[in-house]
């Protein structure tokens, strides 16, 4: 049977092995009530408390779901510095110093320990794949710090100053993390593995070849682990007003028919729940598309039609796929 194998230091991270003990109060669900219609995903402004952060999900360019891209670095050569595009500046780094920064903007500081380890050798994972599968955005630097394209980066010095008198002290459990598991990346036959992730999942992570239409073997469905539903990350409820949504959907799908009272007619999901289409107004649209067009946290979604209201409640946080943030979390505890 394949295995996914630690090169390196081979030490299997305590985060995903400890028996499951969470404990924590059941937090109440976030209800949204404001519409976002938009066409396309916009880059999220990362929160600064550690306890409250939401946590950026990577959204990974058709390029990337390929595992087959031939490499073009060695897998045992041990990478100092790497280059990153910084608000359109491509400067030199050194690669801990990023998996910190790209760590502090991804995850809350205050997450336990071992969600913080496992979240650094993703990032850690997640660059060296961009070094052996380069980007058409930035052929000359594996990743760029636009969440949306590849990684979110946090600057150091505006974080801890938001932070105030224990901005130190927070920012030290991520170098911390980082720190205790350098040199550690995550391998799939010989190459590193496309280690995305995401804030929350639904009751199972999603597949790649779900969202994304390319299988890779190591980026299947998983159920939840006990618990992670109960964060306000897992559960939201989002209202939309029907005229709104109506004029935005029309100017996208002048076809569709929403002249009946019920337009959400038939709905297709894959097997971890997720919607991979929707039938509006009798057009079929992508999941991704009513999540765009309504601002809502995942694809895992129910609808709800009213006289002039349409509520969508939604499990889960981001495109689901590979490590669920706030399952990390459950799992250390």
């Amino acid at each position: 049977m394949k295995k996914l194998l630690f090169i390196l230091f081979g030490m299997l991270m305590a985060a995903f092995s400890v028996p499951m003990a969470f404990l924590s109060k059941s937090e109440a669900s976030v209800k949204e009530t404001q519409l976002q219609l938009q066409t396309e995903e916009t880059s999220q402004t990362v929160a600064t408390e550690p306890t409250t952060a939401k946590p950026v999900q990577t959204e990974p360019q058709t390029e990337s779901t390929n595992p087959q891209t031939s490499s073009e670095i060695d897998p045992e050569e041990k990478v100092e510095t790497v280059y990153a595009v910084i608000d359109g500046e491509t400067l030199e780094i050194d690669l801990e110093e990023l998996v910190c920064l790209v760590t502090a903007a991804e995850m809350p500081a205050l997450f336990p320990e071992e969600a913080l380890k496992a979240q650094t050798i993703a990032v850690r994972t997640y660059i060296y794949y961009r070094l052996a599968h380069p980007v058409e955005a930035h052929p000359d630097a594996p990743v760029c710090n636009d969440p949306w394209h590849c990684l979110a980066v946090a600057n150091k010095e505006e974080l801890v100053s938001s932070w105030g008198e224990n901005g130190e002290e927070w920012f030290s459990r991520i170098t911390s993390a980082a720190s205790q598991t350098k040199g550690q990346i995550l391998f799939y036959e010989g190459e590193p593995i496309l280690a995305v992730f995401h804030a929350a999942s639904a009751l199972a992570t999603a597949s790649a070849e779900s969202v994304w239409g390319g299988k890779i073997e190591y980026l299947v469905s998983v159920p939840a682990p006990v618990g992670e539903s109960e964060f306000p990350a897992g559960k939201s409820e989002v209202y939309v007003e029907k005229n709104e949504f109506s004029s935005a959907f029309l100017s996208l799908h002048p076809t569709a028919d929403l002249s009946g009272a019920k337009w959400f007619l038939d709905t297709e999901r894959s097997q971890s729940g997720y919607v991979e289409r929707v039938c509006v107004g009798g057009v079929w649209v992508s999941g991704s598309e009513i999540r765009n067009l309504c601002g809502l946290k995942s694809t895992c979604f129910t609808v709800e039609e009213g006289t002039g209201l349409i509520r969508f409640e939604v499990e889960g946080y981001g495109h689901g796929v590979g490590m669920s943030q706030y399952g990390a979390r459950v799992m250390a505890e």
